[in-house]
């Protein structure tokens, strides 16, 4: 059972990099660069967290539970679990702020986006942080550690 869930595991886990990863580099392309390339930014950026990101790291959830019952517990494990988790946790906030930046900037108030903005920034990096981490220590684990 293990087999059928770890390759699962790692596609959600690449896609959801990728996805991160790409995002930033569209934010990095749009924002700034007035409020009209502002607007398709926040519609963008919401379409792919509904499509690809929040499938994404819910596939890493779900496959992950289902390999932990037959794993055996470790350090290394935890802490793959801890960073996992909290990659986890932190997106879903960095979600909801990617949509009440939205909403903010569909209705004009530029202030409160600016603010939502850089909260968004802020904790997008230690979701990508958290991704690494992760994937490093199953990369260790894996290269003989």
């Amino acid at each position: 059972m293990k087999s059928i869930f770890l390759p699962l595991h790692l596609a959600f886990a690449g896609i959801w990099l990728g996805c991160v990863i790409t995002e930033a580099l569209f934010e990095r392309a749009l924002l700034g660069k007035g409020r009209a390339q502002e607007l398709i930014l926040v519609t963008l950026h919401k379409r792919v967290d509904l499509f690809v990101e929040i499938p994404a790291f819910l596939g890493v959830l779900v496959t992950g539970a289902f390999m932990l019952a037959g794993a055996g517990a470790n350090p290394l494990l935890a802490a793959k679990i801890v960073f996992g988790l909290l990659a986890i946790a932190v997106n879903v906030y960095c979600v909801w702020l990617v949509f009440r930046r939205a909403t903010a900037a569909q209705a004009d108030r530029w202030e409160e986006f600016a603010r939502l903005d850089h909260l968004q920034h802020k904790f997008g990096a230690v979701v990508l942080l958290a991704i690494v981490a992760a994937l490093g220590l199953g990369v260790y684990r894996f290269a003989g550690a």
